[in-house]
């Protein structure tokens, strides 16, 4: 935590923007729109690009602002799945960053937690868009381990708890939904005369919608 507080000290935009970023972070497992959990992904990526570029880290910076412009064109995407799966495009662009500034295990996992993160951003559904952002968090928090960042590891780990538990939610509720839309067909089966190929009854239908 020093470290944080000297950064604080010697280069408080620096550590403003760190904040900014952490607070993202923290903040978007607990929302449930798919462009919500975007957005604040995107402030994620553009707050630390800030930090990094402010603290002459130029390799995060860079691979941070990539997957603040994936995450901008993942928002702006909508329903055109051609555009949201065009950020597979920005992967090579981190691989390349990754390649130029490797330094061992600590990159492998870097870059590993950012494919996954984009593969999640490139997802419509917001259920797979928090397996695969969830799935990231183990090796953001070995990085964070390795490189000693300590602030940055606090919050990967907050960030994951919350994240798991709002899976779990998510899980219980489509369940849920799937239970009483099996059991609202059941209904109107039941009051089908029975027939060869099954047709739900029009007039019992129009109960139950």
């Amino acid at each position: 935590m020093s470290g944080f507080t000297e950064m604080l000290q010697e280069n408080p935009l620096a550590a403003a923007f760190g904040a900014a970023g952490l607070l993202c972070q923290l903040m978007w497992p607990i929302f449930s729109s798919r462009k919500a959990i975007i957005t604040a992904q995107f402030g994620i990526g553009a707050d630390y690009s800030l930090q990094y570029a402010l603290l002459g880290a130029w390799s995060g910076a860079g691979i941070a602002a990539v997957g603040a412009l994936q995450s901008a064109v993942s928002f702006f995407a909508g329903e055109r799945s051609w555009l949201r799966q065009a950020g597979i495009l920005f992967l090579p662009v981190v691989m390349t960053i990754s390649y130029a500034s490797w330094s061992g295990i600590e990159s492998l996992f870097a870059l590993v937690a950012v494919t996954l993160i984009m593969a999640g951003r490139m997802q419509r559904d917001t259920l797979r868009l928090r397996i695969l952002l969830l799935t990231a968090a183990p090796f953001g928090i070995g990085y964070d381990i390795i490189v000693g960042a300590l602030p940055a590891l606090i919050g990967g780990i907050v960030s994951a708890t919350v994240a798991s538990i709002m899976l779990v939610r998510e899980l219980k509720s489509r369940g849920q939904v799937s239970h009483r839309n099996l059991t609202r067909m059941t209904k109107i089966q039941s009051h089908c005369p029975p027939t060869r190929s099954y047709s739900p009854c029009p007039g019992f239908l129009s109960k139950y919608q």
